[in-house]
């Protein structure tokens, strides 16, 4: 597939492909939600722990056309911790639909009109506790995206794309505030050149009681090209352990700008081993 740049009046004038986004900065609340509760439950997790997780999203946004084009994203997720150390494989299948086709790293990719489904990108991500002191930590998060999308049915741009990043955690009583901030090296199809850019998170957590925590999170992304727009968006969400092993997370979004959705709505279902 030959890649061309097209502006249709759209706020990532592309080719005819988050975030990322976010959710831009890439389903960036999906990952901020799972950390501060855990942090909120308590710190590290067990030696050996395995969790595997599923559910959906359910976005919707103009990205600066006329009329909305909506994505679904069923995303099947596992994640290994081991002392310090956390792995996680990240699997989504992906519905689009419209004239706008939003990858779940945040990139806004010209569609076809119609709908088009099928497997995304395949995100591995690497993290290590690197500074505790008392109620504060930081962490260090590698994640690279393998291009196991189809770009002809523009659920993905077909390029590879790597990032790193720092999770900075305060924890205040039953409240835990988190800021990250990253930098993300960005795959270039054919006729287009992604500036690499910076991205963060600033986002705090409530614990009101042993097994329920509220949150929100305020997520922002850099412009992708330069006649590109800014991610900005808002993530509030409710996080529920019916039992030890098993969690609830759902979730509600709005965005600020035209390269995030105008809404969405999530939720996730978790079991740990």
């Amino acid at each position: 597939m030959r890649w061309t740049m097209r502006r249709l009046e759209w706020p990532e004038p592309v080719f005819a492909a988050p975030g990322v986004s976010p959710r831009g900065t890439g389903r960036a609340w999906a990952a901020r939600l799972a950390a501060a509760v855990l942090v909120m439950g308590g710190g590290a997790a067990q030696a050996g722990e395995l969790t595997l997780s599923s559910g959906f999203e359910y976005t919707s946004g103009k990205y600066g056309d006329r009329d909305p084009s909506t994505s679904w994203y069923f995303p099947f997720v596992a994640r290994y911790e081991e002392g310090p150390a956390t792995f996680k494989l990240t699997l989504p299948y992906l519905r689009n639909t419209g004239a706008v086709s939003r990858t779940p790293d945040g990139v806004v990719i010209p569609g076809s009109g119609g709908t088009q489904e099928g497997l995304g990108d395949l995100v591995a991500a690497a993290g290590m506790t690197l500074l505790t002191h008392g109620d504060f930590s930081v962490d260090g998060i590698v994640k690279l995206k393998l291009p196991t999308a189809d770009p002809d049915k523009e659920l993905g741009t077909g390029k590879t794309d790597w990032s790193l990043q720092a999770d900075a955690w305060r924890r205040m009583g039953s409240l835990t505030a988190l800021v990250t901030l990253g930098w993300k090296k960005y795959g270039d199809p054919d006729g287009v050149d992604f500036r690499n850019p910076l991205f963060a998170s600033l986002g705090l957590s409530w614990r009101l009681s042993a097994t329920t925590s509220v949150g929100v999170f305020h997520d922002w992304r850099e412009r992708l090209t330069p006649r590109g727009v800014e991610v900005s968006e808002a993530t509030l969400y409710l996080s529920w352990k019916p039992e030890p092993d098993w969690k609830l997370q759902v979730y509600a979004v709005q965005g600020f700008s035209e390269a995030s959705p105008d809404l969405g709505v999530g939720m996730l279902v978790s079991r740990t081993f």
